[in-house]
Order: C-alpha cells, then structure tokens, then sequence
C-alpha cells in the first residue's frame, strides 16, 4: 500500500536502512587491534564476570598501564635528583599504607 510503513520502518528496523549503533564514551575512539586468542578469551571472560564491556575493561587496563609509567618515571626523576629509595624509606612508607 503506498504511503503506508511498515512496522518495521516505524521502529526504525533494517527495512528503514538503519542501524543501531552502541552508545560510545564522549572522546572515544575505535580502534582495530590484533590479540593472542587465548588472552582475548581470558579477557572476555574476566570482563564478563565483572560486569564490563570488552573496550570498557581494556580501556581501564591502558589506562592502569599508563599511570603505572607514569608513576615509574616520577620516581625515577625524585630518586635522580635526591638519591635512591633505601629499603626503610620504602618500609616505612608501607606500615603508613597499612595503618
């Protein structure tokens, strides 16, 4: 019947030539990586069980990566210019996280 849609036009289905697109985070990009299929397994599964998505998990991994450098490279500038972390520097600093 012309001028008539269908059901599936109504809602915006695959006969109206549309598709529905995952929300994406604000300034997200999509990006297309290769993985050991193993890890990628284990990666899935973990993500699964905890409730997030496969970019969501991988995104918080870069993201832990990326402050773990960070990290490694501050103390890496404090101990060049007021000499290495002894042992009970560190010590200490762990029985104040433990407090």
């Amino acid at each position: 019947m012309l001028g008539s849609r269908s059901s599936m036009q109504r809602s915006g289905g695959a006969a109206a030539g549309t598709r529905r697109r995952r929300a994406r985070a604000v300034g997200a990009a999509k990006i297309s990586i290769s993985v050991d299929a193993a890890v990628l397994r284990d990666v899935r599964r973990v993500a699964r069980r905890s409730g997030t998505t496969l970019s969501a998990h991988i995104t918080q991994a870069l993201a832990r990566d990326l402050r773990r450098r960070r990290l490694s490279e501050l103390l890496a500038e404090y101990e060049a210019a007021a000499g290495r972390i002894s042992d009970e520097e560190l010590a200490e600093v762990r029985a104040q996280w433990l407090a």
